[in-house]
């Protein structure tokens, strides 16, 4: 029988071996990226070339163009920051301007005060012809003419000239507001026949109060269902017993004023002495 064939024997410290270049390898590209990254000329050799290959000393540029990948994007996020620092500077110093002009143009519009006490010669009662004597005195002793500005004194003659005047939010400085006049009440008619044969009818004097039309027409739309002639005399209106005398309209002021079973007519009178008839 053939005898079994041994199998390869492999060194021990070839694993070992081979673990060393790959670790030397990796150090070198780590270098060489460093270098690419930290170096403006070395960027600038990896990055350049001709179309040919002949720009460096590697023989394949475009692997060379692929490590230096790293570089170019780090390259260029500085150039990005650098434009932008450039472009805030830029605006700062437009702002600045701005501002400057600003303030020299507010400089130019600012004008003097004028004390406006200083030169009046009318006199405003003995309290504010003091207070612009102190103002004066003030002015003077200061060493400044009176037109630098509005002095305490005369700020207080100011005060104290518009202390004389009334207070606007006192209710008794107020005038009374005058309401407007109510709107004429036109004559009411003679009489007015209702169903049933009443009548109702303007019964004052011609020289008394004129009847309303609004009292007239009140007394039309009311119900009267009852009248008793026994006295006290009484009537049943809108379903009450209403006695001779009653005020039965509180805001015209109108009257049950009396009954006259003589002539069967109920008398009403309004606050005016008005007088209007219902018969029944």
């Amino acid at each position: 029988m053939p005898a079994p064939k041994r199998p390869i024997a492999i060194p021990r410290h070839l694993g070992c071996l081979v673990k060393m270049l790959f670790g030397f390898a990796l150090l070198l590209l780590m270098g060489y990226f460093a270098l690419i990254a930290l170096n403006p000329k070395a960027r600038e050799w990896a990055t350049s070339g001709a179309k040919d290959g002949s720009g460096g000393p590697t023989p394949f540029n475009a692997v060379n163009q692929v490590l230096a990948i790293p570089a170019q994007a780090i390259g260029k996020t500085k150039d990005v920051v650098a434009a932008g620092d450039a472009r805030a500077g830029v605006l700062d110093g437009v702002i600045a301007e701005e501002e400057g002009k600003k303030k020299k143009k507010g400089a130019a519009d600012t004008h003097v005060v004028t004390d406006p006490f200083a030169a009046s010669s009318a006199p405003a009662g003995a309290g504010v012809s003091k207070a612009r004597a102190a103002a004066a005195a003030d002015t003077a002793g200061a060493g400044g003419p009176a037109e630098q500005g509005v002095s305490r004194s005369a700020l207080l003659a100011m005060h104290e000239k518009m202390g004389e005047l009334p207070d606007p939010s006192d209710p008794a400085a107020r005038p009374d507001p005058v309401a407007p006049p109510p709107p004429p009440d036109p004559p009411a008619p003679a009489q007015v026949k209702l169903a049933g044969g009443i009548v109702i009818a303007s019964a004052s004097p011609a020289d008394g109060p004129v009847v309303r039309t609004s009292f007239f027409y009140w007394i039309v739309k009311q119900n009267i269902t009852g009248v008793f002639q026994s006295p006290p005399h009484r009537i049943m209106l809108n379903g009450q017993l209403v006695y001779e005398g009653t005020e039965i309209n509180r805001a015209q002021g109108i009257t049950f004023d009396h009954l006259d079973p003589a002539k069967k007519v109920i008398v009403f009178r309004d606050n005016t002495g008005a007088l209007v008839t219902r018969s029944y």
